[in-house]
């Protein structure tokens, strides 16, 4: 793929001028399944744009792993250290093979104070991952294992009824580390969901009946809720 074809990709809308500005200090490269293409705590040098495959954001700690989301093609990873030219706070791995646009962070912080286009679509991506990362804070703090799982499988399915199947991001494994549970914890919740229509097999999900799920997710959250507020007016 052309190099500005690729930016124009990760940075829909960019103007043809700007695109080729870009270009002339950009670059693109493949990276192998498994890699890093930064360390939590390490400075921006780069700008990463994914063209091909997936990305999982991990939070590193002795001793624990944990995905605080996915990367898929189309989207710039965290642009928010590079134009604070402060260290990442989370490491990015590749889930897959990829192929990435690599943009210098000087260079880009420099041209995104200067030039309002590019200003604009900057505001438009950080606004749309923040608002992705919250929502999967919210889930993670207010929702059960059981909650937060139904809820991933429904945000995967790509449909609102029937049925659906898909493939994971990840591995299993990269499931609980998303969801915040261990992989036995969630190979138990997998196995109640099949009481609803679910089915996995390896990395493969299949959903009977979509809506269905929805609905149980919607009468768990309303139970849940009743015994909250009747415990609190139990209360002393």
């Amino acid at each position: 793929m052309h190099l500005n074809t690729a930016l124009r990709q990760v940075l829909p809308g960019l103007p043809a001028r700007l695109a080729d500005r870009l270009a002339a200090v950009s670059g693109q490269q493949r990276i192998g399944k498994g890699s890093f293409l930064f360390r939590q705590g390490e400075s921006p040098q780069f700008v990463y744009g994914l063209i091909e495959g997936r990305i999982s954001l991990v939070t590193e700690a002795p001793g624990e792993e944990s995905i605080a989301e996915f990367v898929e093609p189309g989207d710039v990873i965290l642009l928010p250290p590079s134009l604070l030219n402060l260290p990442y706070m989370v490491s990015a791995k590749a889930v897959t093979d990829l192929r990435v646009v690599m943009i210098p962070a000087a260079d880009f912080r420099q041209l995104s104070e200067k030039v309002l286009p590019l200003a604009v679509l900057v505001s438009r991506i950080i606004a749309r991952q923040w608002r992705l990362l919250l929502g999967h804070l919210t889930r993670t703090k207010t929702q059960n294992v059981a909650a937060r799982l139904t809820q991933y499988l429904i945000d995967n399915a790509g449909t609102d009824t029937g049925r659906a199947q898909f493939a994971l991001r990840g591995t299993k494994k990269d499931l609980a580390a998303h969801l915040g549970v261990t992989p036995a914890t969630l190979s138990r919740s997998l196995k109640r969901l099949e009481q609803l229509g679910v089915a996995t097999s390896r990395s493969e999900v299949q959903i009977e009946n979509v809506a269905r799920l929805k609905r149980s997710i919607r009468t768990r959250t309303g139970r849940t809720y009743k015994r909250t507020r009747h415990a609190k007016i139990a209360r002393p």
